[in-house]
């Protein structure tokens, strides 16, 4: 673990800052930017632990979902032919017991990964996690009898809106014990936020939830951004700590 200084661009128009008055171009701006806050710089374990299930969990409903359609259109082409019937109910015996086979798998990696997703859901942050609350709640309610389609439609749906999470800056109000704070997250890396005691801190994601800590002295910086992102104040460069696992 070692300390680095973020170099921020918010934009007025956007949550990308930029720096008109340079003369480059919107597209260059954003080039650069993206540079700057590259979201591969700030990849955490949580974040590759999260991406790796939620390509696991496509893959295998690719490859399912294929399987599954090449047995329908067998079965069909089955019943069309002139087989003899012992023969035609052999083979449509095999390929159910085949599909049964395939929905197995399915209902087995279901059962083994709504746990892990559950657990997982603790480290969301509260913006994230109430755009996933619906799919949680249903997921919760599969616990007792796992269904394979929906608990698998349900967990890609869940990780897909953590991927688009994690590749966007979000603005919030959370609360946190009776108090409101504005905080801006940084994807699913870092988080900055500001309290109305004056207070100013940085959050970081833990395996029960988010870690918050109060750093006073980065107040400025941070009601900086929040003036430029109203367009209260011209753009401008931003320096915040960023700490690289």
């Amino acid at each position: 673990m070692f300390p680095l200084r973020l170099m921020i661009l918010f934009s007025t128009s956007s949550f990308l800052l930029s720096a008109a008055e340079d003369g480059e171009t919107w597209s260059l701006l954003r080039e650069k930017i993206s540079k700057l806050v590259d979201v591969q710089t700030l990849e955490s374990k949580e974040r590759s632990d999260w991406q790796l299930e939620k390509a696991e969990f496509s893959a295998q409903l690719e490859v399912y979902g294929k399987e599954m359609a090449l047995l329908s259109e067998e079965i069909t082409k089955s019943g069309q032919s002139a087989l003899p019937h012992d023969e035609t109910v052999e083979l449509l015996k095999e390929e159910l017991k085949a599909l049964k086979e395939k929905q197995r798998l399915v209902l087995e990696l279901v059962s083994k990964n709504l746990p892990r997703t559950l657990e997982l859901s603790k480290q969301f942050p509260d913006p994230l996690f109430k755009e996933c609350e619906q799919d949680l709640a249903n997921l919760k309610a599969m616990k007792s009898q796992v269904k394979a389609r929906e608990g698998l439609q349900t967990i890609l749906s869940l990780w897909n809106k953590v991927d688009q999470f994690n590749r966007r800056m979000t603005r919030s109000k959370d609360v946190r014990a009776n108090q409101e704070y504005d905080v801006i997250y940084l994807g699913l890396s870092r988080a900055f936020y500001l309290d109305s005691k004056g207070g100013a801190g940085v959050g970081v994601p833990g395996t029960e939830g988010w870690k918050w800590t109060e750093r006073k002295e980065l107040r400025p910086e941070i009601e900086a951004i929040y003036e430029m992102l109203d367009q209260k104040r011209s753009p401008a460069w931003v320096k915040l700590p960023l700490e690289i696992r």
